[in-house]
């Protein structure tokens, strides 16, 4: 599917769950209202907390449900501006006491106001939280209530003070680019039910070292919402809830007031893991974007707008996917790139499709990566949207193969590698 650059990761994060937090463990905070206060005069204190963004927030109806934006940002010491490392609209309904998390890919390209095309993660950097408020309001079309952002270096210690989060590790994980440090003890955390401290809820969050990238990292923030939103309410972390406000706002910046974060502690302070909905807004990657599954978005963002759940959706979805052990693929190299089909094949084996041949084409002479069927089109769309580059194509006797799918790698590869490089603007 999508397959993202990784270099800068060591920095990257999926802090913005820091601030699920707040929104899970305040609804105990109104006996503590001063630390609550003094914390709110930090978070509104924050250079990108201007008269600016107030103008593109539209204010929110008392007791009805309201639309937060969450980035995770990406600052470095000694920088003004970020670019959203994590990009969440929140959907909050006080009444019902649920909460909505739709998660837009940070590649994903969008037309940012008085700057054109971009991906969506460069409007945070071109403009602060008031741009980006507006580029996920057009993108979108929905209206944003208020914003909340967090940098990286508040959610480790968030988990810490909670005592770590216990939580199902779907896959090993080894990644040195997601660990806060380069240890082994830091960036390995091996699968199964387990309690993570926050070095290792860093790394859980952060890792992308997977076939589909950022995707399977999206989906790994979400799971650990839904644990966070379990355990954070429990009776014992209630009494941890002046350290824990104190530590987020040392790293967060939002508009809301001390009334609005009373007011929402007080709707929140049940909710388990039962009343978050989570979806990703998923597209195809076509360097260097990923370009948007329209019907899709329009989709999640009703469901969202009119509390429903997503879960239909995602039913939906997965009984019309292809089973990918169910569907056997040879790989030719098609472009005269060293490793390219090794590399395409190994993709595809982790994705979980039957790799049964790789090697060279006849002829060095395919600009784009092909993904050649006979009678299986649904199976080569849906390896073709896997992929980071490929067309589904019909064989009509012009290809020669044994398997129910023939992968092409084109020379649109090269962009596949370019993905090692640091992230443009």
């Amino acid at each position: 599917m999508q397959q993202e650059r990784k270099k800068r990761a060591v920095k990257r994060t999926a802090a913005a769950l820091g601030i699920v937090v707040l929104v899970l463990v305040l609804g105990g905070a109104v006996w503590a209202y001063a630390t609550l206060h003094g914390a709110q005069r930090t978070m509104n204190d924050q250079p990108e907390i201007d008269a600016r963004l107030a103008e593109v927030l539209t204010p929110r109806e008392p007791k009805q449900p309201f639309n937060v934006l969450l980035l995770g940002i990406d600052k470095r010491p000694g920088e003004t501006e970020a670019r959203a490392d994590t990009m969440i609209v929140a959907r909050i309904d006080p009444e019902q006491k649920k909460v909505w998390m739709l998660s837009i890919p940070r590649d994903t390209r969008v037309d940012i106001p008085g700057y054109g095309e971009a991906k969506i993660n460069a409007a945070h950097f071109q403009g602060g939280p008031a741009l980006a408020v507006e580029t996920v309001e057009e993108f979108l079309g929905i209206d944003i209530n208020h914003y909340v952002g967090i940098n990286f270096r508040g959610f480790q210690r968030v988990v810490d003070t909670l005592g770590g989060v216990w939580i199902d590790v779907d896959v090993e994980i080894d990644d040195p680019k997601a660990a806060s440090h380069g240890t082994r003890d830091a960036y390995h955390i091996d699968p199964g039910y387990q309690l993570l401290d926050g070095e290792h809820a860093l790394t859980y969050v952060r890792s992308r070292d997977f076939p589909d990238a950022d995707f399977t990292r999206m989906r790994h923030q979400q799971e650990f919402f839904k644990a966070l939103a379990d355990q954070a309410t429990k009776f014992t972390n209630v009494f941890k809830i002046p350290s824990l406000v104190k530590e987020i706002s040392k790293e967060m910046s939002t508009d809301m007031s001390i009334g609005d974060l009373a007011d929402l502690a007080l709707a929140m302070r049940d909710m388990g893991s039962g009343n978050l909905e989570t979806a990703t807004i998923a597209g195809e990657w076509r360097s260097p974007y990923v370009w948007t599954d329209e019907a899709r978005k329009a989709f999640l963002v009703e469901r969202m707008m009119a509390g429903r759940s997503f879960e239909d959706t995602e039913t939906a979805e997965a009984s019309s996917r292809v089973e990918p052990s169910t569907v056997s693929v040879t790989v030719r190299n098609g472009a005269g790139i060293e490793g390219c089909a090794t590399a395409t094949a190994d993709l595809l084996t982790g994705l979980g499709y039957k790799v049964a041949g790789v090697g060279n084409a006849n002829q060095f002479v395919y600009d784009r990566t092909l993904v050649v069927y006979k009678d299986k089109a649904d199976a080569a769309e849906q390896i073709a949207g896997e992929l980071p580059t490929g067309d589904a194509v019909e064989s009509r006797g012009m290809y020669d193969f044994a398997t129910d799918i023939l992968v092409v790698v084109g020379k649109d590869y090269s962009t596949w590698a370019s993905l090692q490089a640091p992230p443009s603007q």
